[in-house]
């Protein structure tokens, strides 16, 4: 059955079919919304329940949920062999909450439940496998279930791990095992590139409690680093705040923080660099002590330190993309100045676009994407949708 919601966010899981396998944990009364967020990405989902999962949550949630029957028991209709087998249709089997005993038959080929018959076939099958863990940390802890979760591991099924909270390894939240189940199913042109954004404003301490700063949201930025780590790369974001994602992120405050932090990471080795933050053109001498709030101040700004072009002294061949703001122009300007921007730190891409109007902190964008070939490629809608259109360039780029 097709539902409305079916690709309302995005389209990342269109034309997938996952198998979601619920095990008896209290977690399961959150596989309801996870399934819904499956399908807002495209996805269609069918569910497999085991005895213990239908004490917690009746099927009928989930048949909701998906819009599909729940297989609560393997029939004359050989479900696992038509969803997992080797002529399978289903792209991935997620397990979602994952006890430690299905963990531990999953681990030693034991099918006494409807999930495990699922994961048996879809393993000697060779389809994907992902495993979301839910237990009490003692027994996340045990060194049998440790065991068992690195027999997986070297099985080829990926895990999601818990969060460590009030004694209990919980489920990952539902948007970090989409974006893994995004990762897995995604096409995959990033992988083996290592790839690093920077993402937001920057800001310079005026006295130790004023900064100076822009509108910059960092969304761009964010959405950029998500779609590179959805194909596969090994991305690094620079930027000003930590977030708990799921790859490297450094923290960077000032402009000379960021260009500093920046040379000193891609010491590492990558393949290319998104220059996506809003970095302050000026910066300033902080005062030692707050500035008294009585009277006229007058503030001595200085140019800062390019980044852009700093990088590029010290990585002449490095695969850059640069982005070029501007207010209240003609395009035939923007693409004009954005060229100059180019040519002037030899950026293989530049991504410009006319703030004036939105863009700046809004949610969404219209941007134009210039190859150094003369050619440019327009993108409007989310920022997602921004995202995605960057980095496709890029992956044309490093061909």
């Amino acid at each position: 059955m097709e539902l409305s919601i079916s690709g309302t966010i995005s389209d990342t899981l269109s034309g997938k079919l996952i198998v979601v396998g619920v095990t008896g944990s209290i977690a399961a009364v959150r596989v309801v919304d996870l399934i819904r967020d499956l399908i807002r990405r495209g996805a269609e989902v069918r569910c497999v329940m085991s005895a213990a999962a239908r004490q917690i949550l009746h099927p009928w949630a989930l048949e909701y949920a998906s819009g599909n029957p729940v297989i609560t028991e393997i029939t004359g209709q050989v479900e696992h062999v038509a969803l997992c087998g080797l002529e399978g249709r289903a792209d991935l089997l997620l397990i979602a909450p994952a006890t430690a005993n299905t963990i531990g038959k999953v681990a030693q080929g034991i099918d006494d439940t409807p999930v495990t018959t699922f994961a048996t076939t879809a393993i000697g099958s060779g389809k994907r496998v992902m495993v979301v863990p839910a237990m009490h940390q003692a027994m996340y802890s045990h060194p049998a279930v440790v065991k068992n979760l690195q027999v997986l591991k070297e099985m080829g099924i990926a895990l999601v791990a818990p969060r460590i909270e009030e004694g209990k390894a919980k489920i990952a939240d539902n948007s970090r095992t989409v974006l893994e189940v995004e990762r897995l199913l995604g096409p995959g042109d990033l992988r083996s590139r290592k790839v690093m954004v920077t993402s937001g404003a920057t800001a310079e301490n005026v006295d130790p409690i004023r900064i100076l700063t822009n509108r910059a949201s960092g969304r761009t930025g964010l959405e950029i680093a998500l779609e590179a780590y959805r194909r596969g790369a090994e991305v690094t974001i620079v930027h000003r705040a930590g977030m708990g994602l799921p790859f490297r992120e450094i923290r960077a405050d000032s402009a000379d923080e960021m260009t500093e932090a920046v040379l000193k990471e891609l010491q590492g080795g990558y393949d290319a660099l998104i220059s996506a933050a809003a970095i302050g053109d000026f910066t300033i001498d902080s005062a030692s002590e707050k500035i008294k709030s009585s009277g006229e101040v007058v503030l001595r700004l200085k140019p800062a330190r390019k980044l852009i072009r700093s990088v590029r002294e010290a990585y002449p061949d490095l695969k850059m993309v640069g982005f070029k703001a501007e207010t209240n122009i003609s395009q035939e300007e923007l693409v004009r100045r954005a060229r100059e921007s180019m040519d002037r730190a030899r950026l293989d891409l530049v991504v410009a676009n006319d703030v004036g109007g939105r863009g700046m902190g809004t949610e969404d964008n219209r941007v134009l994407i210039i190859r150094r070939d003369g050619q440019s490629t327009s993108a409007e809608g989310k920022k997602s949708l921004i995202a995605r259109a960057v980095l496709d360039a890029l992956v044309r780029e490093l061909v």
